[in-house]
């Protein structure tokens, strides 16, 4: 095929994003046209071969849909790929007016560079790929019939992909995956994946992923940024999303065809992000934040059960003190300290916080009765009371718990909470005990 250079259409009416474009294409071997408009847009499209069209959707007059429309109606310019670039329109309705207008993907402003030059270097390849195959098939002089065929076939299979790419049966068994889809999956080759049944649930770290993403095909046709885990051949846990549709052929059984992008890294650090909003930094346990949602949680659980929940308040006696004398780094150590004697001391249906400063709260579910919190707390006041060794120093700290139960005490968190604190407070002033319950020793602060 002689090597010529492909043309990209840019559509925008604004000036300012389409010369913002054209400068992130600057380092692509291509040909970059401009329309400032849906009609101009339509004009070039008819006396141009273009590879690819960037469009924008919020335009005056003709509308980025509209526009679209147009081209996907004439015979000699359906063919030509089309990727959606909008600020506003990200909802999954449009995302999916945008498909059934014939778009194969998605960009969202603010465009990132790497991501567009990276869809527009994979869609050049495909048209000079669909070019020679449809040399190959004027050279062997194919009937019509064939060559539309051919034309549906590699069209769908070349169009939409960026990354991964991949055709399975609708059970889940691959067709075909280019080797960016095999390098995800964790595999060597395209033989290791392509006819293999039950390789795309297998690899799935969680059945329900696999049920999920069925339904969403069978309700919608299709699936957009559809995001799961799987687990390589190597073991490894990879995040992966996916934007795929439904094929019916005239000739032949339906089949997926999509795209499938690995999102690892930015996924872990999405949940990094989250796991550290619920943490307190200093003992490493859940923070007060948390700490409410759970017990809301658990509280919706024992309303349905009729079950008994119950929330602790430790205070820790001497902390100030320790604080005071020998300063805030050693009080910060022993904070950590007692937080993960609390923690061995609790089971994992529990919850620990650092409500904040020497106070931690713990959450007792599945209580058959209330000796069973009576008796918890007791080993806990035991593990708190043992000697502390810090930077050589043997510090002794104790502790004071509170005691509230859902329901008899409270039927929310705040109340809840609030009386435990009040046991607490009472089991120092009133009881002069190291643990009370809100039923004996609880008055407010």
């Amino acid at each position: 095929m002689d090597k010529t250079v492909q043309k990209v259409l840019i559509v925008d009416d604004s000036k300012t994003n389409l010369a913002l474009l054209e400068h992130m294409l600057r380092d692509i071997e291509c040909q970059v046209v401009r329309a400032e408009g849906g009609l101009e847009a339509l004009n070039l499209v008819r006396s141009h071969e273009f590879a690819l069209i960037l469009l924008d959707i919020q335009m005056p007059g003709m509308n980025g849909y509209e526009t679209a429309t147009k081209i996907k109606e004439s015979e000699s310019s359906r063919h030509i790929p089309i990727i959606f670039i909008t600020a506003i329109y990200q909802d999954d309705d449009n995302v999916r007016q945008g498909y059934e207008t014939g778009a194969v993907d998605y960009l969202f402003r603010p465009v990132e560079v790497n991501i567009l030059t990276s869809k527009v270097r994979a869609f050049l390849e495909m048209n000079e790929r669909r070019v020679l195959l449809q040399q190959e098939i004027q050279e062997h002089e194919r009937t019509e019939k064939a060559l539309r065929c051919a034309e549906e076939k590699y069209r769908s299979i070349f169009e939409r992909t960026v990354e991964g790419l991949f055709q399975c049966t609708l059970d889940g068994e691959f067709i075909e995956a280019n080797p960016a889809m095999v390098h995800i999956l964790g595999f060597q080759s395209a033989d290791q994946v392509v006819g293999k049944p039950g390789l795309r649930l297998s690899i799935m770290t969680d059945d329900s992923q696999w049920q999920s993403y069925q339904d969403a095909l069978v309700k919608d046709g299709a699936v957009s940024c559809f995001e799961f885990r799987i687990e390589r051949q190597d073991g490894e846990i990879v995040w992966c999303s996916e934007s795929s549709h439904v094929i019916t052929p005239d000739d032949g059984a339906p089949f997926i065809e999509g795209v499938v992008e690995d999102i690892t890294e930015r996924k872990t650090g999405e949940l990094e992000l989250q796991r550290l909003a619920t943490i307190d930094s200093l003992t490493g346990v859940f923070n007060r934040h948390k700490f409410f949602d759970r017990l809301e949680h658990d509280l919706a659980v024992a309303k349905r059960y009729d079950s008994l929940v119950a929330v602790l308040f430790v205070d820790l006696n001497e902390f100030k003190h320790i604080n005071d004398t020998f300063g805030h780094q050693v009080g910060d150590e022993l904070l950590r300290m007692v937080a993960q004697r609390l923690k061995q001391r609790t089971r994992e249906s529990d919850t620990l916080a650092r409500i904040g400063g020497d106070e931690f709260g713990i959450i007792l579910c599945g209580l058959e009765d209330k000796e069973g919190a009576i008796a918890v707390t007791k080993g806990l006041l035991d593990v708190v009371s043992e000697p502390f060794m810090l930077h050589g120093r043997e510090v002794i700290v104790g502790a004071t718990i509170g005691i509230s139960f859902f329901p008899d005490d409270g039927k929310d968190p705040v109340t809840l909470i609030s009386r435990a604190d009040a046991a607490m407070y009472g089991a120092k002033k009133k009881c002069k005990m190291d643990f009370g319950t809100y039923m004996e020793c609880g008055i407010p602060r």
